[in-house]
């Protein structure tokens, strides 16, 4: 890259001076207005596309240092290794002959700013902006609130004052002082310190959204390749600590009070204080705004091998569980087919709230429809329903089925079932009417899931794991017995990697979006014996397994 942007880097080499009007992003070098036009004449680069000068150096300094020649071999960057996240030129490409994931970077940056990961990162920036304009305008509330408290509390404490003797004057001092030492632990140690950090991350991210923009209308495909990387780590960072000020209370509403003893004026000599100051924590009513799937993959796919499991917990239970599904909010849904089938709710930590029979029925699988609504397939052949259950009032409502279902997610407003010998049928929530798509043998204990217009579904009569689009048409089927047989739950992340678990092998596998990838995450080793349920909770990025009897586990997945 030549060292003075604002001089022509070809005249540089003939030793002259001329300063640049254009820069070309293939060439990585400043063209004066001569020089633009013989590049544009040039065989070889007659097809580069070049920028205003100024244009260009409107970018972040740390997206113009994207160089796309290689500095070791002096060559120019055509590959990209996903598995080491480097540019290779052809002779790096030496080095990883053994990696299975290396593209072209032309693959990568293709269409890149009109894509859908530069769409959701952009609305992803606004959106993160709002919730720290939300959380800052809670904490300086709040901030206030305490202060108009403590103008409240002092002015209660001078009016008792004056109705008792110079013998409480110590005790009254005691009492200011406490309150104002709580007040400023209060504003000054917890809450200001979160608000400042809050300012901090709010004055980045609006430097990110900014620089979203000179991307989208200044850099190349390269550079805002790169540039997107940075900053939806940047976001996803920033989002993280969002949700941690929500998981860990820093946004509970502080309030003080003084609780004044009522013995004073009738005890003057006896009381040794005036009362105490009371902090208070009230649950915050703040609702941070968040779009569907709002962590979904914002640059591209990670190879199946980054990704780890963080156990979160293990869940013990007295329960024969055949099915598992998240809530909005973090909670758990499982299915119980032990003595009375019943419906068992857990908090997002695994620990039992309450349950629900569905009793004549069988609980086999569940979804959820909204945050307080699911949906469980039966596989009774007597009684053949899709049971529909409000989690808060604890009633429910049924739909009819032709035949018996096993697995089941919803999708759109409709319900999609497995169907022993049939295939795939949809039911709609409504209008109770069903549909048959995907005409297929599947077994008796295939499990099925959705996301972004398409559908994943497991077949453990010949062990495969298929996945289609709303039209009915095979995408892709996974079928290795040496990775995979008697596949059960399946479950899918942000990112279309499929997670399911493998009854007869006991152990939790992952595939990648395309279906090519496979990797094991769990095993008997750590404590899987007959797992059949798995799902995934796209907004907090974790994932649960179930063995049919016994032990459940909770983990946070690691990219």
């Amino acid at each position: 890259m030549a060292s003075n942007l604002k001089f022509c880097g070809i005249c540089d080499q003939r030793h002259l001076t001329k300063p640049s009007t254009d820069w070309c992003p293939e060439c990585n070098q400043p063209l004066c207005a001569e020089c633009k036009d013989f590049h544009a004449l040039s065989k070889a680069s007659q097809n580069h596309s070049t920028i205003a000068i100024a244009n260009y150096l409107a970018l972040d300094s740390s997206f113009r240092k994207v160089d796309v020649h290689c500095s070791v071999h002096d060559d120019k960057y055509v590959l990209f290794c996903l598995t080491h996240d480097c540019l290779l030129c052809l002779t790096c490409l030496e080095e990883h002959t053994k990696c299975d994931d290396v593209v072209r970077i032309s693959k990568l940056t293709k269409d890149v700013k009109t894509s859908e990961s530069f769409v959701v990162t952009q609305k992803s920036l606004s959106e993160i902006i709002l919730n720290l304009s939300k959380v800052q305008c809670h904490l300086e509330e709040n901030v206030q609130d305490i202060k108009n408290q403590k103008e409240s509390i002092l002015r209660e404490i001078a009016h008792i004052r004056k109705k008792i003797d110079s013998h409480l004057d110590k005790i009254e001092q005691s009492l200011k002082t406490e309150l104002c030492k709580e007040v400023d632990n209060q504003c000054n140690n917890i809450i200001c310190k979160t608000l400042e950090n809050i300012k901090i991350k709010k004055t980045n991210i609006e430097k990110c959204q900014q620089q979203m923009d000179e991307l989208k209308r200044y850099g190349s495909d390269l550079q805002t390749f790169f540039g997107l990387q940075e900053i939806s780590a940047k976001t996803s960072t920033t989002d993280q600590y969002l949700q941690t000020l929500d998981d860990d209370g820093s946004l509970n509403r502080v309030t003080i009070s003084c609780k004044i003893d009522r013995k004073v004026s009738e005890f003057i000599e006896e009381v040794a204080s005036l009362g105490t100051i009371q902090v208070q924590k009230v649950t915050s009513q703040l609702i941070l705004e968040r779009s569907k799937d709002k962590h979904a993959q914002l640059v591209r796919n990670k190879s199946t091998n980054a990704i780890k499991l963080k156990l979160v917990n293990t869940i013990k239970l007295d329960a024969c569980v055949t099915g598992c599904c998240f809530l909005p909010g973090g909670k758990i849904v499982l299915c119980d087919r032990s003595e009375e089938n019943l419906v068992q709710i857990l908090n997002q930590y695994g620990k039992f709230i309450f349950e629900v029979s569905i009793t004549p029925y069988f609980a086999f699988d569940v979804t959820s429809i909204d945050d307080k609504t699911v949906a469980v397939s039966s596989d009774n052949p007597n009684r053949k329903r899709i049971n529909i259950i409000d989690v808060e009032t604890k009633t429910r409502r049924s739909i009819a089925t032709a035949d018996k279902c096993y697995g089941i997610t919803h999708k759109d407003g409709s319900l999609i079932v497995c169907v022993q010998g049939k295939g795939l049928q949809t039911v709609k929530t409504h209008s109770k009417e069903s549909t048959t798509g995907v005409p297929c043998d599947l077994g008796s204990c295939s499990y099925i899931t959705s996301w972004d217009n398409k559908i994943y579904y497991t077949n453990n009569k010949n062990h495969t794991v298929t996945c289609c689009d709303t039209a009915d048409n095979i995408i892709w089927t996974f079928q290795d017995e040496n990775v995979l047989m008697d596949p059960r739950g399946i479950a899918v992340d942000n990112a279309g990697n499929v997670y399911i678990v493998s009854s007869s092998q006991n152990k939790l596998i992952v595939l990648s979006a395309d279906g090519q990838q496979s990797k094991q995450l769990w095993s008997k080793d750590d404590g899987l014996v007959e797992p059949y349920a798995v799902a995934y909770d796209k907004i907090k990025s974790r994932t649960c397994v179930f063995n049919l009897q016994n032990n459940g586990y909770l983990f946070d997945v690691i990219f």
